[in-house]
């Protein structure tokens, strides 16, 4: 069982870049006549490996006792009352098939994390962290030839690479007067990428001080070249996120003394000039996500206590924003808590209170949480896409390992 789970995880940490998708259907995917990804039910090559590695925790039968823990516990029985709240509210929403089918990916990714914080033992062991150090380098090779080349290497069924040479609809820069293409590895966004990298980069950094010294020349090399396609990419995220983990890494003792209360004040403070300060800029990027945000604001004083629906703001952001350039840019807000709030109101904030609080001694807010925090405030991937999903769950197993 163990090998089984040692191939499943190492399976799934090379998959988790990949945007290899099977959509089951293009029924209720159009808002207005345009076809919007977000609304398109998906099935992932990651699906694969995460059905197989919940199976297999199953047949264990550990699972048989929760009856038990459930009827004890208050806590328990106040997530499933919400949660089932939560599900049967997804079939009043615009889009009930996106949203039916959002809510169910989710629960999968519940099991998955709970079933990976069970096998931890072979997350924190060597074998786990050069399956990291491995991926980041065939990632950053696909993007170093993306850039290069310009070209694609092999196209979509090559872990879903996109078609970079296509060049219409990609994210671009100038360089020399020349606009070129960012590179995509097999993600679906340049800033997906550098996220994905910029977080496994900092675990194998952590790494480094416990790594033998054949392991430390392969973590070594995966950082220097994860470093870089971090900055080809050009996310600012991502490389906010490499800074802080560095800073933490580099100088524990100054954020050993930082409290709870002050991290927390520091975290609310940035969340909120990410949403409501103004933005005086030519940067077309960054006007559309100041509309996206501002339409959330909206949507959270008419939909409270319910929300929209899972994975229903691209459905609603035109009525709440008229402006043209929201409107070419359907797209979800660019900061995953307010999008949260947006989707699942107060009730969604609740039944993620009520998670936190049932199994708060296997969870616990770490000074390792702030690396996350400009991935989570300035873009959505870590909630909307598979890949986001599954990069927030890697750092979520390895924060106490990333701790100063």
């Amino acid at each position: 069982m163990k090998r089984l789970y040692q191939l499943g995880i190492a399976l799934l940490i090379f998959l988790i870049p990949s945007n290899l998708f099977y959509v089951l259907t293009e029924a209720q995917s159009r808002v207005h006549g345009l076809q919007i990804d977000y609304l398109l039910p998906k099935i992932h090559s990651s699906d694969f490996v995460i059905v197989t590695l919940i199976v297999l925790w199953l047949s264990e039968k550990k699972w048989l006792s929760y009856g038990a823990k459930i009827r004890r516990s208050r806590l328990l029985q106040g997530v499933l009352v919400l949660g089932s709240i939560l599900l049967i509210r997804q079939y009043f929403t615009a889009y009930p098939l996106i949203a039916l089918w959002t809510s169910f990916n989710l629960l999968k990714m519940a099991l998955l994390a709970y079933v990976l914080w069970q096998k931890r033992t072979i997350l924190t062991s060597s074998f786990s962290y050069t399956i990291i150090a491995i991926t980041v380098l065939f990632q950053s090779l696909v993007a170093f030839w993306q850039w290069f080349t310009q070209s694609s290497v092999a196209g979509y069924w090559f872990l879903g690479e996109t078609n970079v040479s296509s060049y219409a609809g990609l994210a671009k820069t100038t360089l020399g007067g020349i606009d070129r293409v960012l590179p995509y590895g097999t993600t679906a966004h340049p800033n997906v990428l550098a996220g994905f990298v910029a977080v496994s980069c900092i675990i194998l950094l952590f790494r480094k001080k416990k790594a033998s010294r054949h392991t430390n020349y392969l973590l070594t090399t995966a950082l220097v070249v994860g470093c870089a396609t971090v900055l080809l990419t050009q996310s600012i995220s991502a490389i906010l996120a490499l800074l802080i983990g560095a800073a933490i890494y580099f100088f524990p003792e100054f954020f050993k003394k930082i409290s709870k209360s002050w991290m927390l004040s520091g975290i609310l403070l940035f969340w909120l000039l990410s949403i409501f300060l103004p933005v005086k800029s030519e940067n077309t990027s960054l006007i559309r996500r100041q509309y996206l945000n501002r339409g959330a604001v909206h949507m959270v004083v008419d939909h409270t206590l319910f929300g929209v629906g899972v994975q229903q703001f691209t459905t609603q952001i035109e009525s709440y924003s008229t402006n043209r350039e929201v409107v070419r840019f359907v797209q979800p807000a660019h900061n995953v808590p307010l999008l949260f709030l947006v989707e699942t109101g107060i009730l969604g904030v609740l039944f993620l209170w009520l998670v936190t609080r049932t199994f708060r001694k296997k969870t616990h807010l770490t000074t390792s949480f702030l690396i996350l925090v400009p991935l989570l405030f300035l873009d959505h991937y870590l909630l909307t896409l598979q890949t986001g999903l599954l990069t927030a769950l890697l750092f979520a197993l390895y924060s106490r390992e990333i701790s100063p």
